[in-house]
């Protein structure tokens, strides 16, 4: 990880994530319930002031004077009562008639008022607020207009009462909620400790394959993770062979320098030469991969020419044919293993061939499938099969082909792949490399 990436609690992000989230539907649930409540309380009120209205209108009766009174046994005595909370006024003509609960006060009445039924809240007596339903009705061919009011004082203050403890409902809820939720993921958290200790043991070894239950969701993860640190080991190996070899190479010209020196001989070119020669293949070797960062997917149409291009520096005379198809531009291949084994497969077709190489490449069926061709002498048919099998070490083990094929063959088993050999139509050797991508 580099050292200015930032860090942070994942576990504690989704606490506080869902803290908010839960809290924003609790109180989105809260309001609307107190809502819904208040409509069917005010629902449930106005269809009583219906029916008071209704039995107002039935209690009415004409006494022949031109006068309306309402019968006594035919009303409720809430309206009787001084300050009740239910109040009415009856307007006919010239004739007010109120109820005994105003006490006198004025009936507050709205500014605009239709034929048509209706109800409106506003301010009542003292501190009270009064619904009120309005209704217009025909009797002995009088328009009279009737008013029934309830006071909601008290069904406020039980809606307040009622919005309070659904409050603290909510939040006890919320609070047993989000303590289930942090069990549950510090349960789920636990895979991944799970996962650095196993990985551990992949990477010491203790271990080959993870032995724990991975859920789906992180599965692609952990596989990418194994597929990372398999590929850093076969990295590893190879590059203790590649010391190893080099040691190996630089031994016998290094002794014979050695023995020549304290018999005094007076010419030590060649195993000078021979050291020199070593060395500059390896450096070949290291300029193959190129100087980009390390890793990276291979793009075959972008690193194909330009790993073409240094080959044709460090063998000129030599001409390397690229036949490039139509194939994807990334290839989930990792770029310095391909680059080494074309180089590799390359340097060896430079150096024994005559005129030309040829280098071709084809995606099929979840496989990349290299071709390397060269005009060169080729070997015969039964050393075909030994070329890998003939030796561990870098030593150039057939004449004429051999150098680095063993890297190749490290390269290729890593990711599972294969590489064999025949006779090239050009007359030299030709190499054939399978490849399984993805």
């Amino acid at each position: 990880m580099s050292s200015n990436a930032s860090m942070y609690s994942l576990q504690k992000t989704l606490t506080r994530r869902l803290l908010a989230n839960m809290l924003l539907v609790m109180c989105g649930l809260l309001i609307i319930a107190n809502l819904s409540v208040r409509q069917i309380l005010q629902d449930y009120m106005i269809t009583r002031l219906q029916h008071d209205a209704e039995s107002i209108v039935s209690a009415l009766e004409y006494n022949g004077q031109g006068q309306w009174r309402l019968s006594p046994n035919r009303m409720s005595s809430v309206y009787d009562r001084v300050r009740s909370g239910h109040y009415f006024r009856i307007d006919a003509k010239d004739q007010l008639i109120t109820s005994r609960s105003l006490f006198d006060e004025d009936f507050p009445v709205a500014a605009k008022l239709t034929g048509d039924p209706s109800s409106y809240v506003t301010k009542g007596i003292g501190e009270e607020t009064w619904l009120v339903w309005f209704q217009q009705v025909n009797k002995r061919g009088s328009e009279i207009r009737i008013l029934v009011a309830e006071d909601l004082t008290p069904v406020q203050r039980q809606i307040f009462e009622y919005t309070a403890y659904a409050f603290f409902l909510v939040l006890l809820i919320t609070g047993v909620l989000i303590y289930l939720q942090q069990r549950s993921l510090n349960r789920s958290f636990q895979i991944f400790e799970l996962l650095r200790k196993n990985l551990s043991s992949i990477r010491h070894k203790e271990i080959n394959a993870l032995g724990i239950e991975i859920p789906e969701e992180i599965m692609p993860l952990t596989m990418e993770i194994e597929n990372l640190i398999d590929q850093l080991r076969h990295r590893i190996e190879r590059t203790r062979h590649a010391i190893g070899n080099l040691a190996h190479e630089l031994k016998r010209p290094v002794q014979l320098l050695s023995i020549q020196r304290d018999e005094g001989a007076e010419n030590l070119n060649e195993p000078l030469e021979e050291i020199k020669s070593i060395i500059y293949r390896e450096l070949r070797r290291a300029k193959i991969s190129g100087a980009r960062d390390a890793g990276g997917e291979f793009k075959p149409a972008e690193e194909l020419p330009v790993l073409i291009g240094v080959m044709e520096k460090i063998y000129p005379d030599i001409r390397i044919i690229l036949k490039q198809p139509d194939v994807g531009k990334r290839l989930d291949l990792d770029r310095d293993d391909l680059l080494e084994l074309v180089g590799n497969l390359l340097d060896n077709a430079c150096k024994f061939a005559s005129q030309e190489v040829h280098l071709g490449y084809t995606q099929k069926n979840q496989h990349l499938k290299l071709t390397i061709e060269d005009d060169g002498p080729g070997l015969d048919e039964p050393l075909l099969g030994n070329i890998i099998n003939r030796g561990v070490r870098l030593d150039e083990n057939v004449q004429g082909h051999g150098f680095g094929l063993n890297i190749c063959k490290d390269i290729l088993d890593s990711y599972q792949g294969k590489m064999t050999f025949s006779r090239s139509s050009l007359g030299g050797l030709k190499v054939n490399a399978d490849i399984p991508v993805g």
